[in-house]
Order: C-alpha cells, then structure tokens, then sequence
C-alpha cells in the first residue's frame, strides 16, 4: 500500500509549500516534518521527486547523451506497451461481449420456450465457462493497459524535464 501521497497531503495541511522554490527545499523541509521515519531511501526520494514534479519545482535536469536516448529507448518501450495491451483488451472485450450476447440469446430462447430451470442451467453451464474465462481476460488487459498508459505519462512527463549536457 502506498502511503506517501497520504503523508505528503499531511505534510502540506502544515507547511506552504508555495514558498518552496526548489527540490532541495522541499527535502529538506519533508525530511524536517517527518523526523525519524525519513530515512531518504531510494523509494522514498523517489515519492518525494513526484511530489515535486506535481508541484513543478523540478527544472531542468541535465543528463548525458547516453542517458538520455537510453531514457527515450525506455519511453518508445512504454509507447509500445500501452499500444500492445490496449489492443489485447480491445480484442478481448469483444470476445467477451460475443460471449455476453450468445448467453443473452440462450436466456431469451429459453424464456419463450418455457424451458425447466435444470435444462437452462445445463444449456448455460458451458456458455458460463466461456463467458467468465473471457471476462478475467478483459479485466486483466484492461488492467495492464491502464497500470502501462499511467506509467507512460508519469515517465513522458519526467522526460520532458531532461536535458543534455553540452561538452
């Protein structure tokens, strides 16, 4: 469970942040009001540097050439991943509504021809199987494109903050 959001609102119910004009600043003010539970781990530093990158006080990150296209390798990884994910879900919602509008079929023939309820639930349990298999795939890509699309913007956004450094 991520709890940093929850401890950074807290944070700034007490302190202004709008007169923190930089990274450092805010590290160290952080550092300050959370006393002995900050310990400045990588994990920790990270929240904080998306925390500033909400509040815009990151500028312009320098960075060498080979870090840079590494980082633009990454982000054309994510652009592929998000493109490959939205379509395995697209492709699987409309295995799934197939699946939805056949058992729909099968519950209408089975009103207007006055089945038993033992022969319907025969008929369906096939169709259920089928139908549930391709709901948890939905549900999967759905959830891998949108974890992939959030990662995206989060990095892109990052991104457009580097610079490369001349000399």
């Amino acid at each position: 469970m991520d709890r940093f959001p929850e401890s950074f609102k807290r944070f700034e119910k007490v302190v202004d942040v709008s007169k923190i004009k930089s990274f450092a600043q805010l590290k160290l003010a952080f550092a300050t009001w959370a006393g002995r539970k900050w310990k400045e781990s990588p994990l920790q530093l990270e929240a904080l540097r998306v925390q500033a990158e909400r509040l815009r006080l990151v500028g312009a990150i320098e960075v060498s050439l080979e870090e840079y296209l590494a980082e633009k390798r990454e982000i054309d990884v994510l652009y592929r991943r998000v493109y490959y994910a939205r379509r395995r879900f697209e492709y699987n919602k409309a295995r799934f509504d197939e699946w939805s509008a056949y058992l729909n079929r099968v519950r209408e023939e089975a009103k207007r021809k006055r089945w038993r309820k033992r022969l319907l639930a025969e008929v369906e349990k096939p169709i259920l199987r089928y139908y549930e298999t391709a709901k948890r795939r939905m549900e999967f890509w759905q959830k891998q494109w949108s974890e992939a699309y959030e990662k995206l913007k989060r990095e892109t956004e990052r991104f457009k903050l580097k610079v490369v450094k001349r000399g």
